[in-house]
């Protein structure tokens, strides 16, 4: 066996080298997004310098391709990863992380270095061949020096699944005061389930991460137009929703209620009256995912209509 030889690519053009791969993929579900890599590298949601190959003479025996908006200067997640042992999928990592995440880097969720998101399906611990592909993975992943951070389920809701009564104990207003909008932010933040609000919460002043989370929901690609702010019938404000798109589909950004208004199934109204606005926009089909620990929001997306579709690990 030569020296591995590990590079992005040099250009679009090479995009279908990273399917040449020589290693025998999953064919249980880990590591599978709904769409292709070729087809989301023809969309243009990859660039080829954060597109990583390891190479064994010519022929391709690990690879990694790393994602970030458009307009941002550095990938904020990893979400192909595959390799013919652990030991070559650990070293290309190490080399691909070395190279991307630079004194500069930045990342708007507040990560120190790309997210890996390890997609897997549903049922993954109880398969013995998806948990052993699953484990090259992780142990891979860990090897290069990424922490295990959080199990997530992947949810859709589709047309065909029908629609919720549209909630009427609540009255909804569009989002015109962001210093409003922060306010709230912050009450939800205080309790949250939500593993990421957590975790920024323990290491920055709660203002600091509503203002944070308000920039990320206002830089995905659906805009605000849709964030809508609840009142209950005295006419307090009890939580908000936050619809809006990622690039390939609907997707509620961020919802939540205030901790003084809990108990109440609020968050059933916020989360239906967004699938009703996305419905009034003729949206086929929603994306979201919930913490698997988050029981209370999981409950609430079974209880309204969603269907699990596959978990996902995140390791950072």
């Amino acid at each position: 066996m030569t020296e591995l030889v590990f590079r992005p690519l040099k250009n679009e053009s090479e995009f279908p080298r990273f399917d040449t791969i020589t290693a025998l993929l999953p064919t249980t579900g880990v590591g599978v997004r709904m769409r292709t890599f070729q087809d989301l590298a023809a969309s243009g949601d990859y660039r080829p310098e954060w597109v990583w190959i390891a190479l064994d003479g010519d022929d391709v025996v690990a690879r990694a391709s790393f994602w970030g908006p458009k307009g941002v200067e550095h990938p904020i997640a990893l979400d192909y990863f595959d390799f013919d042992t652990v030991e070559n999928g650990t070293a290309l990592l190490k080399v691909a992380y070395a190279a991307l995440v630079g004194p500069d880097y930045h990342n708007p969720m507040g990560h120190p270095r790309p997210e890996y998101n390890l997609f897997l399906p549903a049922g993954w611990k109880e398969e013995p061949l998806a948990r052993a592909e699953a484990n090259a993975r992780i142990e891979a992943a860990e090897a290069a020096g990424l922490i295990f951070s959080v199990e997530r389920l992947n949810l859709r809701w589709e047309a065909e699944y029908g629609l919720p009564p549209r909630p009427t104990r609540l009255t909804f207003a569009e989002v015109t005061d962001d210093e409003l909008l922060i306010g709230l932010l912050e009450q939800i933040l205080d309790g949250s389930l939500d593993a990421h609000d957590r975790e920024q919460s323990l290491v920055k002043d709660p203002t600091v991460v509503a203002a944070e989370t308000l920039e990320i929901i206002a830089n995905m690609p659906g805009g605000r137009g849709r964030w809508r702010l609840a009142y209950d019938q005295t006419g307090e404000l009890v939580g908000m929703v936050m619809p809006t798109h990622n690039g390939n589909s609907a997707t509620i950004g961020y919802i939540g209620v205030a901790i003084g208004h809990r108990g109440h199934g609020y968050a059933y109204d916020l989360l239906a009256e967004a699938m009703h606005i996305f419905a009034d926009e003729g949206q086929p089909f929603i994306t979201d995912n919930t913490d698997v620990g988050n029981y209370p929001m999981a409950a609430i997306f079974d209880r309204i209509g969603y269907r699990i579709t596959g978990k996902r690990m995140l390791f950072r």
